[in-house]
């Protein structure tokens, strides 16, 4: 439940402190006293939108902050986007949303920041705000579906459907893919087998690319390597002068050194190392001048390989791998559009099958839907029947739709306020007060359904009086029983319903307008019922029918 707001420099407030109960709670207060800043707030600090014109003071920061006890809300606490603000001996969630005067804004749930769209996420979970606006919601058509669903016991159903859609779905994207590939098959066709060719010339692998690009540098230089290879072959392998024929010479002598000296045997060794490695190398070099020249043939033959792996990264690279992927995604379409026939029958069976299986989860739907529908007529009519409307008709229907992420049915809330009216679409016929009542019937017939811990009703009363707002009252206050009630209502009946009666004040002080609450004591609750119902001065007679109203409230 929401326990406390604080406003500070929001609209007609400088500051200002509300403190609620469990139960129903009641704003009353004169005609532009301000009691709608306080539902503005509400929203605002939840992740409604903030504009500078509800900044009272644009020199100055302005904030609301909203703090709820949860304690006693424990499937709110268990959903995962509170449970990392909560903790298990403490179950105080604050929210604070202040705006600086540099334009920017801030937002904390305990302490920690969050985003606009994380904040939302917590509002939608925490309160649900009525107002004159929000009845759009219940006139618009393509929200009836969700509010039936959430009255109906249909999360296993709904799971099977989502499932069967979302297969038939992608079956249904690639037979149209398929059918925009035959349009034109014949040049798609054509088009594929000529990259296809060409990718197969050479090996699409980057260890074959590089032994051609190493072979082609070869043959390119090849009369340089020669004459560089051959220069030093003769330094080394040279008959007289070359370092194996010295270095040869050079361990002869230290060997008779060593034989007066064994203390020499290591350079002896050091030096035979270096006539075995200079002989390797005189070896090696041999052997690639011998390699190094190439026929005609075999250099045109690298040349055309180095020019085909060219084109090909040209066309379909930037690299080997990137043309290997092409070339793969090519055959695959190849492959598809010369078969296309079989492929086609083949993904018509598989949608067959899909459109069976999805057919039968969307009449498990709905066969629930028009359960709950029955449920939900009965439960409309008591209520608006009890809320003034004896002679009303309503139904919700649930009519065969095309398949959507929703479904297969189509549902519309259809009443009849008056004796001897056909049904009609809700929207058509419903009256701001009718749409009012309408709106608190189906409240009430989603209490269970519906987790939310507060529900706010904004004017909830318009063009309701007399015994229908004492009904009406009765309905709030039922309501209030499993969850927390805050509503704005300008009937002494309704607010005589009220655990916690404030009242909205405005002022004039230094020239500025401000607005103000108090929570009301038993006295002061009896002459604002009072004025309520007299006027500004409350009489004799108006503050015995507030007390005898109040007693009659408490029964």
């Amino acid at each position: 439940m929401l326990s406390l707001l604080t406003i500070t420099n929001f609209g007609l407030i400088d500051t200002l402190e509300a403190e609620f109960c469990r139960g129903l709670n009641v704003f009353t207060g004169e005609t532009g006293a301000g009691k709608s800043i306080l539902i503005d707030a509400m929203r605002v600090a939840l992740g409604g939108r903030m504009n500078s014109s509800l900044v009272r003071d644009g020199s100055k920061p302005s904030s609301v902050e909203a703090v709820f006890d949860l304690s006693k809300n424990s499937e709110v606490c268990s959903l995962p986007s509170f449970s990392e603000f909560l903790q298990e001996e403490d179950k105080t969630l604050i929210i604070r949303r202040s705006f600086l005067p540099d334009g920017r804004g801030k937002i904390a749930v305990n302490g920690l920041s969050v985003t606009l769209s994380q904040l939302k996420e917590l509002g939608e979970r925490l309160m649900d705000i009525a107002g004159p606006h929000d009845h759009q919601t219940l006139f618009a058509e393509n929200s009836h579906i969700g509010m039936l669903d959430r009255l109906s016991d249909i999360a296993g159903e709904k799971q099977i459907y989502d499932e069967a859609f979302a297969g038939f779905s992608s079956l249904e994207k690639e037979l149209a893919q398929l059918r925009e590939l035959s349009s034109s098959r014949e040049r798609d066709l054509d088009h594929l087998s000529s990259a296809i060719k060409e990718l197969e010339q050479v090996p699409l692998e980057r260890t074959s690319y590089e032994k051609v690009l190493e072979e082609s540098s070869r043959v390119a230089n090849s009369e340089k390597l020669y004459q560089k290879a051959r220069e030093v072959l003769d330094i080394l392998g040279g008959e007289d002068t070359g370092i194996s024929a010295l270095s040869q010479k050079a361990f002869s002598s230290m060997r008779s050194v060593m034989e007066v000296d064994p203390s020499t045997g290591k350079l002896s060794s050091e030096l035979e190392g270096i006539q075995s490695s200079c002989d390797f190398v005189v070896s090696e070099l041999s052997d690639y001048l011998e390699n190094l020249s190439f026929s005609p043939a075999e250099a045109a033959e690298i040349n055309r390989k180095y020019d085909i792996y060219y084109d090909i990264l040209r066309k379909y690279g930037p690299s080997v791998e990137s043309a290997k992927d092409f070339y793969l995604s090519a055959k695959k379409k190849f492959e598809l559009l010369s078969d296309m026939d079989s492929s086609s029958r083949e993904l018509s069976r598989k949608m067959a099958a899909s459109e069976k299986a999805l057919r039968k989860a969307a009449e498990a739907l709905s066969e629930v839907r028009i359960k709950t529908a029955k449920t939900l007529k009965h439960i409309i009519e008591k209520e608006l029947k009890d809320l003034g409307i004896p002679h009303v008709k309503f139904e919700c229907r649930v009519d065969k739709a095309p398949f959507s992420s929703t479904g297969a049915d189509k549902v519309t809330f259809f009443i009849s306020p008056n004796a001897g009216e056909e049904l009609k679409p809700l929207a058509d016929i419903v009256s701001s007060g009718e749409a009012a009542r309408v709106m608190l019937a189906l409240k009430k017939a989603l209490t269970k359904a519906d987790p939310v811990p507060c529900l706010v009703f904004d004017e909830i009363d318009s063009q309701i009086g007399g015994r229908l707002g004492t009904v009406t009252g009765k309905k709030l206050k039922e309501l209030s029983s499993s969850r927390q009630v805050i509503l704005i209502t300008h009937l002494p009946q309704i607010a005589s319903f009220g655990d916690r009666h404030i009242k909205v004040s405005k002022t004039v002080s230094g020239g500025r307008t401000s607005v103000s609450v108090s929570a009301l004591s038993p006295e002061e609750r009896t002459k604002e019922l009072a004025k309520m119902m007299s006027g500004e001065k409350e009489s004799i007679i108006a503050v015995t029918h507030a007390k005898n109203m109040l007693e009659n409230a408490k029964k």
